[in-house]
């Protein structure tokens, strides 16, 4: 686990931050985050194509991509979808509490869960999923009062712990959304 990878991971925080500061419409935010999606799925498909390209990534970016992310659509591919996703599908606070959960619950997931031991469920520890839950529902519970929070905090451990290495950056956001979506 890179460190720098989580903090870069952490760091879309700052898409709820600009939207909330900034008071941009849910369609606006959706439509920026599709177009960066699409931007970088552009990418991921070029440099599938070229090896040169390939090699440019693997050097240039070494810090924050795993070796999984040499295959496939890398982490952030998904990681811009699965934000997309909750903006189109979800209301505002929902949305906004999806993204938390995957920055901040997903990040807290791999810095605690590699840092201390403690048995495994999964392919995650017991520490990561208690990490996950703990900041998904603290995050949600900004927008939402506690049982929801909660319900967020579970949805998003779920996920996170199940999903698979990088389809949880899809899953982890829409799911936790759409669970919230329930309570507004």
């Amino acid at each position: 686990m890179h460190l720098s990878r989580k903090l870069f991971h952490a760091s879309g925080l700052v898409i709820v931050a600009i939207w909330s500061l900034t008071s941009c419409s849910r369609e606006l935010v959706a439509w920026i985050l599709t177009g960066i999606t699409a931007v970088s799925a552009t990418v991921d498909f070029a440099r599938h194509r070229s090896p040169a390209l390939q090699a440019f990534f693997k050097r240039s970016l070494s810090a924050i991509l795993d070796e999984k992310d040499m295959r496939g659509f890398n982490g952030t591919t998904l990681y811009f979808a699965g934000c997309a996703l909750a903006v189109w599908l979800t209301a505002a606070p929902a949305a906004m509490a999806g993204i938390v959960a995957l920055a901040l619950g997903d990040s807290m997931a791999a810095i605690l869960g590699s840092s201390i031991r403690s048995p495994r469920w999964g392919r995650i520890s017991v520490v990561g999923s208690g990490a996950c839950f703990v900041a998904a529902a603290l995050g949600a519970r900004v927008w939402f009062g506690w049982p929801p929070a909660l319900a967020a905090g579970a949805t998003a451990m779920l996920l996170e712990a199940f999903s698979g290495s990088k389809l949880d950056n899809l899953t982890m956001p829409v799911g936790t959304a759409l669970v919230l979506q329930l309570w507004l």
